[in-house]
């Protein structure tokens, strides 16, 4: 404890003498904290200015403190965080001109269950008129069927007209059956899009344009 008030009292009286001696010219001092010794300098040396320092003024005041400099990692540490910020600020700005862009169509809710109402209704009703053309197509294929069908039966040949129509039924049924199953698709995908944003509608009523999937907590959104 007598060695340690002995070398602060060292370090104060050495302070004491270079400030006296240049008081007068306004000049400045430079102290570093080296393997946790003071050191006091009146410039600052290439081999300390790594480590940081603080600027004394003539009167022993603190005008001013120099960060050390940073070491490899933490130099990529600090680089790695601000990519990251800068991608997180990025993301809240493109989320926020969505939200923005949505709530200028939708206020509730409601608005987005009438639009998926409206949409659907026009998807099924193109559904229902290729299910009507598939059975009238089906009825007019069994007919044609038949008729060749009875011709085979009394030994004649088949008229090559009558075996064109047949194949045409045939590729209509296939086609409409696929535009069925496209209307189907679309309905699905129709409800896929709509319950997202219904769902994000439901975390604007509760949270600012711009909060991004993990800042939101779903127990906090209304049913």
């Amino acid at each position: 404890m007598f060695k340690r008030f002995v070398a602060s009292l060292i370090v104060v009286q050495c302070f004491a003498v270079l400030t006296s001696s240049v008081m007068a010219a306004g000049a400045q001092f430079y102290r570093f904290k080296v393997d946790g010794q003071i050191v006091i300098k009146d410039s600052v040396p290439a081999e300390l200015a790594p480590l940081g320092y603080e600027v004394l003024n003539a009167q022993g005041m603190v005008v001013k403190r120099v960060a050390r400099e940073l070491t490899d990692a933490e130099i990529a540490e600090r680089d790695r965080l601000k990519s990251e910020q800068e991608a997180h600020a990025r993301r809240v700005a493109e989320r926020k001109q969505k939200d923005k862009d949505l709530l200028r169509i939708y206020s509730t809710v409601a608005d987005v269950d009438r639009a998926l109402a409206r949409k659907s209704e026009e998807v099924i009703a193109q559904k229902e008129l290729q299910l009507r053309r598939i059975a009238d197509l089906t009825d007019k294929l069994e007919q044609a069927q038949q008729v060749a069908a009875n011709t085979e039966r009394r030994g004649q040949v088949v008229p090559d007209s009558l075996v064109d129509e047949i194949r045409h039924y045939q590729e209509a049924i296939r086609s409409a059956t696929v535009a069925v199953k496209e209307s189907e698709r679309k309905l699905a995908s129709l409800e896929q899009d709509y319950a997202a944003t219904r769902q994000r509608l439901k975390v604007l009523s509760v949270y600012p344009p711009g909060t991004l999937p993990e800042d939101i907590d779903i127990a906090n959104l209304p049913d």
